[in-house]
């Protein structure tokens, strides 16, 4: 079994966000895409077994760097190791020989010429130079680069010319690699124009597309698909240990209308798509990830779209489980697996420029749901989203979620989160069932969406819109580090929302409420600021039924101005706490409390410059406790409020 070289190279450094180098630090090695650790590492001697691999110590001519060392029969790996906040952090490497294999085969191939080429009719001397197309008969000899598997779909006889029908040539290389057990397929650089659709991948497959290759989906079909039809590899058993990189998929949309995927995964785990542009979807996704465990999608970009018909949400890369033929056409079986451990990182979502075609709906999101079976562990990192119609991402039924590092531009809405919808009678209705099995929604828990900005827009939803329902109330919500400027809706809303805390809302020019509330328990609203809304600042509201009060929120450490309809609105609720905040230059009350609402709690404001009362309290609220509040006026209509610093015992 072959050694292949890594390490001592440019590139595997570790380094800080700030771009400090980290000397001295552990690294894991990976499996490239299968993510399998590599435990059999040795050193640049190839026999001496490294037992920790670490970065260069401070003292070293390289610190930070990692040394070369050795792995055996391995082509490609992803150092991993743990950032300064906590998450994993990986990068591919190829080993230093497999390119320089490639090439010993092809010199090996070439041997006898000895500068000189015999043709038909003669001997050549010296250089050759060839303009135009040269052919060459035969192949390389004892295997070649199939020895190696390593399948070009060159030789295989795809023209790149983006005239001939490539895709039975490249459908050849891929079933050369899944008759030797997996491989790589290379696509060199061209135009490849395909006809006979679907592409179908196998297990233990890497699809690897050169600089310059540009695949042309040229029929009405889904183009790369993991799999047979009629195969029936339940939950996450089908063809995984996948990968997809490189190249320009452009899909065509605008000449080739019908509705189709670009990448259709489904039942696999282990999957990975990268460095992948994919042009001018018509109708459904650029990816879908449907029944899929451990997937990857990294650094990819997803610009165009066109809409057949009736396909005004649909997303570049969509999370769906395997719930029916209409969900997922490749193949079954429909037992509403859903996805697990996906990861979104380093991508883009916008238009692509081409006449006929807009931005996505959506960028990324699901739409459909069975009852108990939730997408899990899902990020989304790094990624920018521009004009997309509806929202940026939809979280749908998703759970144990973190969204971060995203950005924004003239989208309609930004951030959705929604667990199941109970008006749909199919959402509550499982695989194969004929009437629901659940008469509501179901609780979600566990998201952190943090260091979000968006641009413009909002004509559609809100920047972050976290919406429950009674019977699926979502919890353990964390919203962290949002700047919004200049969007026509809220930059914050919360509906039925329990055990959440919203901190480092910064928002300037919202048409709607800067930050928004109804139905929520349990949550913290700090260090925000507000600077013009069309509507108030911060408001903390009730349902009129008794399943959703406002109960037990604490507001504090916020600055409100400028807004149209008051600084602070408490509607109902019970023992909701407003204090150390700065209310000031905006129209109606700086703090306004009223429609029955249960102890509110005022502690230490600063409110002036107000077109009406600083801080205003109607008559049908009770139990106020209110000191230390500085206001250019208060009007407590209330009875017998507490307006004294001592303690209280309630007995």
């Amino acid at each position: 079994m072959p050694l292949y070289t890594y390490g001592s190279n440019g590139a595997a450094v570790l380094t800080d966000a700030t771009g400090n180098v980290m000397p001295d630090y552990p690294v894991i090695v990976r499996v490239a895409d299968t993510g399998q650790p590599v435990t059999a590492l040795y050193e640049a001697d190839g026999k001496t077994p490294i037992g920790e691999l670490r970065s260069n110590p401070a003292d070293s001519d390289t610190p930070g760097a990692i040394r070369a060392f050795k792995i055996r029969d391995i082509l490609g790996i992803e150092y991993e190791y743990n950032g300064i906040s906590g998450q994993p952090v990986r990068w591919f490497e190829e080993g230093r020989e497999v390119g320089a294999g490639a090439l010993a085969v092809a010199r090996e191939a070439l041997k006898g010429l000895d500068g000189k080429l015999d043709a038909t009719g003669g001997t050549i001397d010296g250089d050759l130079t060839v303009t135009g197309k040269l052919t060459v008969d035969g192949g390389l000899p004892g295997g070649g680069l199939d020895a190696a598997r390593i399948f070009d779909v060159r030789q295989r006889g795809a023209a790149g010319d983006g005239e001939s029908d490539d895709a039975p040539a490249i459908q050849t290389a891929l079933n050369a690699a899944r008759d030797t057990g997996g491989g790589v397929v290379l696509v060199p650089p061209g135009t490849y124009r395909l006809v006979t659709l679907p592409l179908r991948i196998y297990r233990n497959t890497h699809l690897r597309c050169l600089p310059g290759a540009r695949m042309v989906r040229a029929a009405a079909v889904t183009v790369l698909l993991n799999g047979d039809a009629g195969q029936q590899h339940g939950g996450y058993s089908g063809h995984g240990d996948i990968s997809v990189e490189g190249g320009v998929w452009d899909m065509h949309g605008t000449v080739v209308t019908p509705a189709n995927v670009c990448i259709s995964i489904g039942h696999a785990e282990r999957v990975t798509v990268r460095d992948v542009t994919v042009l001018d979807v018509p109708g459904y996704h650029a990816i879908e990830f449907n029944s899929t465990k451990t997937g990857r999608v990294l650094n990819c970009n997803f610009l165009g779209y066109t809409d057949p018909g009736g396909r005004d949400f649909s997303e570049a890369v969509q999370l769906d489980l395997a719930k029916g033929p209409a969900y997922f056409g490749g193949f079954g079986p429909y037992d509403d697996t859903p996805c697990a451990d996906i990861l979104i990182d380093g991508c883009t979502f916008g238009p692509s420029g081409t006449r006929g075609t807009t931005s996505w709906p959506r960028g990324i999101g699901s739409h459909s749901a069975s009852p108990d079976k939730q997408h899990r562990d899902v990020r989304v990192t790094n990624s920018r989203f521009e004009g997309c119609t509806q929202y940026a991402i939809v979280a749908y039924t998703w759970e144990n979620v973190v969204i971060e590092g995203v950005q924004m531009r003239d989208c309609g809405g930004g951030i959705l989160v929604h667990p199941l919808d109970s008006s749909k009678t199919a959402h509550r209705t499982p695989a194969g069932g004929s009437s629901p099995t659940i008469s509501g929604s179901q609780p979600l828990a566990g998201f952190t969406i943090s260091d979000v900005t968006m641009t413009g827009g909002g004509t559609y939803g809100d920047t972050v819109e976290i919406t429950g329902e009674e019977t699926g109330y979502l919890s353990l919500v964390s919203v962290d580090q949002i700047s919004v400027t200049g969007v026509a809706s809220n930059a914050v809303r919360l509906t039925h929302v329990e055990d959440y805390a919203v901190h480092k809302v910064l928002a300037a020019g919202t048409g709607g409420t800067a930050i928004s509330s109804l139905g929520t328990r349990r949550g913290r609203i700090e260090a925000c600021a507000v600077n013009g809304s069309g509507g108030a600042g911060i408001t903390v509201d009730s349902r009129s039924t008794p399943a959703a009060p406002a109960t037990h929120v604490t507001i504090s450490g916020c600055q409100v101005t400028d807004t149209a309809v008051n600084g602070v609105h408490l509607w109902s609720g019970t023992d909701v706490t407003v204090t150390d905040c700065d209310l000031h230059d905006l129209t109606g009350y700086g703090i306004q409390i009223s429609t029955s609402a249960a102890r509110p709690r005022l502690i230490g404001n600063r409110v002036r410059g107000t077109t009406s009362n600083g801080i205003n309290i109607t008559s049908t609220v009770t139990g106020v406790q209110r000191w230390g509040n500085v206001a250019n006026s208060i009007n407590d209509a209330s009875k017998s409020p507490n307006t004294s610093p001592s303690d209280v015992t309630t007995g």
